[in-house]
């Protein structure tokens, strides 16, 4: 039965949406629907009959079976189904996912505001209100809810009202969005002491204000982004809350309220933090801290361009690490580092010293980004060096800004790198641009790397005549390794064993496809 019904659905001309559907059922009644959706499999001489048989097989299915239909498809339309029949008309209170996005259906404004009297907005507004008040699933899996910039300020938006209904309602999944042009909002205090909340999505303008008896057991996911918090006994009461803490998720702006960021959760594994305060080189420290205290963090990704301290305690032993912007460690920091087995690092001022300090014993793979134009060759020998066991090295300069290209310089070591006498095996680069140093560069990898199996170059858009030219020069160059591969394109894309942390939990591998065009 269940293979008849997805055959049926797959028989929809696909260039109906699911809202376009609905919409036709509001504007013109059902018939019209079904009299499409049979021109797609039914001859001319069963149109009714069929059309008719249809609708009894699909309501014929058991609840459990139309609840998990309606579960793949929009809240809005998922709901619209109630004017079907009486059949249909409480399956949809059942459904455990909810998800409420003002953006979608924004085209359809006009056809609502004749419809309504009111504007979409007003009219969505109502619609979260109504529908929330009917659901009745013993247990709300997810709810979502997103407010753009266009949600009206002169009604009266409840939202705490819809988080408290979520949490009678046993949530275990919560998104909001409130990137309205009204004030910031608070949620209400029930949401930090709701025992079945698992994952917690906060974004835009809300006040984080956590009560002191808060206490939320299953968290395993936090993200806050762009969010303020009355003060930063609010951020540590709400981490404090969470014991079972593995992911967290911090996007910051600069207004807010919070001078000392203090991440202290014993069990976490994943944290991703971005903090952008654009500062100059010059400018110095930001006057600010983040302080991390979670020994079992295995990944970091830090981003933080406010120029603030940065500190770590009881020696987590990281294993994957991005480190970008002009932050600045402490000793203990970058001893943490020095455990990293898979590391992407953006190149600036703040983290050349890091390559003559840190004994990278443990690396494994490494990727350098290159943002601006400066003297990085002698950087980067001191991170080969401190580098016994590096396997894969890739240097990416796609996001140069080539004003005016600064001087660089060469020098040869005095001594062959230990991991590109014994272990280098991959070696690549985006936006290869040909400078005598940097071919300098190359042959010297190419002259010592005993184990290389493939080097891959991205050129520079520079003509046709010059990428034909650099790849003539790096052809010609000496490779002790024989069996290696030398592979060129100008879409080169970076492929990647680094493991990226994203909002779904644990690490994901990133997957890129390039074009090669040239082997060698």
């Amino acid at each position: 039965m269940f293979e008849q019904l997805l055959l049926f659905f797959g028989s929809i001309d696909v260039r109906l949406q699911a809202g376009d559907v609905i919409l036709i059922l509001l504007e013109q009644g059902i018939p019209v629907l079904l009299k499409h959706v049979s021109r797609r499999f039914s001859s001319k001489k069963r149109t009714r009959r069929i059309e008719v048989e249809l609708e009894d097989k699909i309501s014929a299915l058991p609840d459990e079976l139309l609840v998990q239909i309606l579960s793949l498809v929009p809240t809005k339309d998922a709901v619209a189904t109630m004017i079907l029949s009486k059949r249909w008309r409480y399956i949809w209170t059942m459904v455990p996912k909810l998800d409420y996005n003002m953006n979608d259906g924004i085209h359809k404004v006009g056809f609502l505001d004749f419809l309504f009297g009111k504007s979409y907005q007003r009219w969505f507004l109502r619609f979260i209100d109504e529908s929330l008040l009917v659901h009745k699933a013993p247990v709300l899996e997810k709810l979502a809810i997103e407010l753009g910039g266009k949600c009206p300020v002169d009604v009266n938006v409840d939202v705490g009202k819809w988080i408290e209904k979520a949490v009678v309602s046993k949530v275990r999944e919560i998104e909001l969005v409130l990137m309205w042009s009204a004030e910031h909002t608070s949620l209400p205090k029930s949401l930090y002491t709701c025992n079945t909340l698992a994952s917690l999505s906060l974004f835009g303008k809300i006040i984080v204000d956590v009560p002191s008896l808060a206490c939320l057991p299953s968290l395993e996911e936090l993200e806050l982004n762009s969010v303020v918090y009355k003060d930063e006994d609010s951020l540590a009461r709400l981490l404090s809350s969470c014991p079972n803490l593995k992911y967290l998720d911090v996007e910051r702006h600069p207004q807010d309220n919070v001078k000392i960021f203090n991440i202290k959760a014993p069990l976490l594994e994943n944290l991703y933090y971005l903090y952008v305060e654009l500062r100059s080189h010059d400018e110095g420290t930001g006057g600010g801290t983040l302080a991390i205290d979670s020994p079992a963090l295995n990944e970091i990704f830090i981003a933080d361009y406010s120029g603030d301290s940065c500190s770590i305690e009881n020696k987590p032993r990281l294993d994957k690490a991005f480190i970008s912007g002009s932050c600045y460690p402490d000793d203990k920091f970058m001893t943490c580092l020095s455990s990293v087995r898979y590391l992407e690092l953006v190149l600036n001022f703040a983290t050349f010293v890091w390559f003559n300090t840190i004994n990278f014993s443990q690396l494994l793979e490494c990727k350098i980004r290159l943002v601006h134009e400066l003297d990085w060759l002698e950087p980067l020998m001191f991170l080969l060096q401190n580098s016994p066991n590096l396997k894969v090295l890739s240097i990416d300069k796609t996001f140069i800004r080539y004003v005016e290209e600064s001087p660089l310089s060469w020098n040869q070591p005095s001594s062959v790198p230990e991991c590109l006498s014994s272990h280098l095996e991959i070696f690549e680069w985006n936006e290869y641009g040909g400078r005598n140093e940097e071919k300098e560069l190359v042959k010297y990898i190419f002259a010592n790397s005993n184990c290389l199996q493939r080097a891959r170059f991205s050129l520079k858009s520079t003509g046709k005549k010059n990428k034909k030219k650099m790849m003539e020069e790096l052809g010609s160059m000496s490779r002790i390794s024989t069996s290696s591969q030398l592979l060129f394109s100008t879409e080169l894309e970076y492929v990647s064993v680094i493991y990226e942390t994203c909002s779904g939990f644990g690490p994901i591998f990133r997957i890129f496809s390039g074009y090669f065009g040239l082997e060698v």
